[in-house]
């Protein structure tokens, strides 16, 4: 079986189209180098290219990538290296898909800047080059996933158990409460800010779960804050005022957030509009209800750790939050990465790093959330929803 990418300047074209480091591309070079000259070794990435670049059958659980022992025996600490390069052997299929789409080619390889930033991300923390986010690039790979403009999306069920509705008079937007997620006190999700070293900060005696009811006379269930909290007093919604936005199971766009460059409110509405034109045009079959999100940028928190001018501030509060039992570790990892794994050895380099410990060192909590976007990309700036809630208190 021919694979491309076990060529050496096929390799090398492509190392050098998505933008991978020189040593980065050297070290593949020696791992191909390898994998040719070893029967075995060529077969275990003959058979790994067949499944996943011909047959599209990608490991989709997210767990670590099961590397076969004959490859860590080998390969030692380089074995990483041996499933990026089996991964990136499917580019040059990928590329095929596109322009049998029609999609511009420059968009797989923008998409694709995930794989040296990761591997340089991966290599600043080990000291060596290797690559650990496999359970994650795969949907690039796969032609699932697509950078556009600052910001990626992929088309998913969405994932959420809130039901969102929508005012047919004025376009107001209300979340009814997930029936089966037991909720603290105050109305986040139990469990929301608790880590192994702590409870969480509302007791479960406090604890409640809400209730979702439909009828031919409309909805009833407990509100939604757009800042993550159910609210304890039911309402109801009346069926011939209001009528369903989103649901669990409908279509949706899941948005990832690159890391390393500003967000800018210009670039983030491009990058909405071009992504809202682009499946509709190329998947319209798939229509999409609306947009979500879980992110660290999601921590509620934020908002008082942050000025509201914040890029980060501005960005949470376009969306409709929801209860999650999200604790500080997705923030922390983001934040502070693999390579600072508590406050003891934590920087203070940056002002939101500063915060951070800060906020902890008080005994204050942290936990993120995901949460829902439903009004069009060129009103991207109005903060809809948690306006609108400010606005009644």
């Amino acid at each position: 079986m021919d694979i491309e990418i076990l060529e050496s300047h096929p390799l090398q074209v492509w190392c050098e189209r998505i933008g991978m480091a020189a040593g980065a591309s050297q070290a593949l070079e020696e791992v191909r180098g390898e994998v040719v000259e070893a029967p075995q070794l060529l077969a275990i990435f003959t058979a790994f290219y067949d499944k996943t670049a011909l047959r599209g059958e990608w490991d989709r659980d997210w767990h670590p990538l099961e590397i076969d022992p004959v490859v860590s025996d080998y390969f030692g600490q380089r074995a990483s290296l041996f499933y990026l390069l089996a991964m990136m052997a499917a580019i040059p299929a990928l590329e095929q898909t596109y322009r049998q789409r029609g999609i511009d080619v420059q968009i797989m390889l923008d998409t694709l800047k995930d794989i040296p930033f990761y591997t340089n991300q991966a290599s600043e923390v080990h000291g060596y080059w290797r690559f650990d986010q496999f359970m994650w690039i795969w949907r690039h790979l796969a032609g699932e996933l697509f950078r556009l403009g600052r910001l990626q999306f992929m088309l998913l069920p969405f994932p959420g158990q809130v039901t969102a509705f929508q005012r047919q008079a004025d376009g107001e937007v209300v979340l009814l409460a997930d029936p089966n997620r037991i909720l603290r006190g105050d109305g986040y999700a139990l469990g929301a800010g608790q880590t192994a070293e702590s409870a969480a900060p509302s007791d479960a005696d406090e604890a409640w779960t809400p209730i979702f009811a439909e009828s031919e006379a409309g909805w009833q269930g407990h509100p939604v804050s757009p800042y993550g909290y159910a609210l304890r007093e039911p309402i109801i919604l009346d069926r011939c005022e209001w009528q369903i936005a989103l649901q669990p199971g409908d279509t949706i766009l899941d948005l990832h957030i690159p890391r390393g460059q500003s967000l800018s409110e210009e670039e983030c509405r491009a990058s909405f509009q071009q992504a809202y034109d682009f499946f509709g045009h190329y998947f319209p079959e798939r229509p999409f209800k609306g947009v979500y999100c879980h992110t660290w940028f999601f921590t509620p928190q934020l908002q008082s750790l942050l000025p509201p001018a914040s890029s980060i501030v501005r960005f949470q509060r376009e969306f409709y939050l929801y209860p999650h039992p999200g604790g500080p570790s997705f923030l922390w990892n983001f934040v502070f990465g693999e390579k600072y794994p508590d406050a003891t050895s934590a920087p203070r380099d940056t002002s939101l790093r500063r915060a951070v410990l800060d906020w902890l060192a008080a005994g204050k909590f942290l936990f993120d959330m995901p949460g829902i976007m439903l009004h069009p990309p060129q009103e991207w700036g109005t903060q809809p929803y948690m306006r609108a809630w400010d606005q009644k208190a």
